[in-house]
């Protein structure tokens, strides 16, 4: 089976972004799949990692098509000067704008801009990318696409690809809840016209996809309520998970120091947002806060004041995939956070497979919380309860041997990323739905296994 996969976040893009594209990458060829990638050659990614292209097999082939964006740091103080009328609220020259009509100016432009850059920035992409993935189709005898989202202009591609040659199999990918969580949750989606837009994106995507893969049981009952007239089992979960060739020379050790070290790899943004836990340390005694050291490994885009002013915490930054399994070797605790019930940070599979304690803030109903259940590796807190939050860091300070778990093992190797992919592999050969959603059954009836 001749596969293109779609992914515009890519090595040399680094991040949790790129992990199931690449984990597609690596093993679907193990499954009866001849893999193409379609990626661009100049991601504007915050977190370049070049070092994962390592990790991809020889056969696959990697098509490039240049990306007219700018580095994410200019791209993303240009909007910062567009959405805020910058220099609003700053002394103003004679004869120079208000900050009041500075403002005005601002929001207008950003509506522009919001309008022409629908439902995301990166659509500017999608017309050179669909000219290439028409030309690999055609020369490498492509049988399926695969196409990988957010950003979720990504689907114009394979849908365009699907109109104009409806043979191809299309499975679209859906990393995130687009309409309810990602429109809601970043600033520059915020507008009616993209939620106008992505409503009808959405739409024709589960319309002409042959199947529809989310990463949760949530986000599958969701989809299948929110498109009744769509054929139930067109949609699937088939989760993110944990590469165990990466944990081949992870060696847990003792930190050094005093201290209880806590902490969190990834990304901070506002549905993840620490505030929850540091609300807890901070209603501890003085002599037992005192004792806890957080670090924070990966970028901050939010609350990166609130955390570089406080004393307890080590704001490390980005850093490789390798060496923030460095970090994690020598952690007492892994913190993660998630606002969103229905959603499952990708980071809590690499923490799972490190076998280090997780420390959770998410709804108690949510998909974390039900993900902890089922393999006994941490807690999950309700972050509004402060006082169970003070409860837990306070056995974690008073006994921290005790606070140690008995992870179910099993459970956790059903995240392994190569027997995810055996699962991929047999949504693209058209083999049905090998899975049915906690959300919707109770239970799930073909657990998630590695490869015979």
């Amino acid at each position: 089976m001749r596969v293109l996969l779609i992914a515009y976040w890519f090595p040399p893009a680094g991040g949790i972004a790129v992990q199931r594209a690449i984990s597609l990458a690596k093993y679907l060829p193990q499954f009866g799949c001849d893999v193409h990638v379609l990626a661009p050659s100049n991601p504007p990614s915050p977190v370049p990692d070049s070092s994962l292209l390592a990790q991809l097999p020889a056969p696959v082939q990697v098509h490039r098509v240049w990306a007219p964006m700018p580095p994410a740091k200019l791209r993303k103080g240009l909007w910062n000067l567009i959405s805020d009328g910058k220099k609003a609220g700053q002394p103003q020259a004679q004869g120079k704008p208000t900050p009041q009509t500075s403002a005005h100016k601002g929001s207008a432009l950003s509506g522009l801009v919001r309008r022409v850059l629908s439902p995301d920035p990166e659509v500017v992409w999608v017309p050179m990318a669909t000219a290439r993935a028409k030309k690999i189709v055609r020369k490498h005898s492509i049988d399926a696409v695969v196409v990988t989202a957010p950003p979720f202009s990504a689907f114009l591609i394979g849908n365009a690809l699907k109109r104009t040659m409806p043979h191809l199999r299309l499975i679209s990918d859906f990393r995130d809840e687009w309409l309810r969580f990602f429109l809601s949750t970043f600033d520059f989606q915020k507008s009616p016209s993209i939620r106008k837009r992505a409503e009808a994106i959405e739409r024709s995507t589960v319309e002409l996809s042959d199947a529809v893969v989310t990463v949760t049981p949530s986000l599958v009952k969701e989809l299948r309520e929110r498109y009744a007239d769509q054929a139930a089992n067109k949609f699937v979960y088939i989760p993110n998970g944990y590469d165990p060739s990466l944990f081949t020379n992870f060696l847990p050790r003792k930190h050094e120091g005093s201290k209880i070290v806590v902490t969190y790899v990834g990304t901070v943004y506002s549905a993840t947002s620490p505030r929850a836990y540091f609300g807890g340390l901070d209603a501890l005694p003085e002599e037992v806060r005192n004792r806890f050291e957080t670090r924070f490994v990966g970028r901050i885009a939010d609350d990166r004041e609130f955390l570089e002013s406080r004393p307890d915490v080590k704001v490390v930054g980005y850093v490789s995939q390798g060496e923030a399994f460095r970090w994690m070797e020598e952690t007492d605790y892994l913190l993660l956070t998630m606002s969103d019930p229905t959603a499952v940070t990708g980071k809590i599979y690499e923490y799972l497979a490190t076998g280090k304690p997780i420390l959770a803030f998410s709804p108690l109903d949510g998909e974390v919380a039900h993900t902890l259940e089922e393999t006994k590796a941490g807690w999950c807190l309700d972050p509004t309860n402060v006082g169970a939050i003070r409860d837990r860091l306070m056995r974690m300070a008073a006994d921290p041997a005790a606070a140690q778990l008995q992870p179910n093992q099993k459970a956790i190797q059903g995240y392994n990323r190569i027997g995810l992919a055996k699962k991929f592999a047999s949504i693209i050969l058209g083999e049905g739905n090998p899975i049915e959603a906690r959300a919707v059954t109770g239970v799930i009836n073909d657990p998630i296994s590695t490869p015979d």
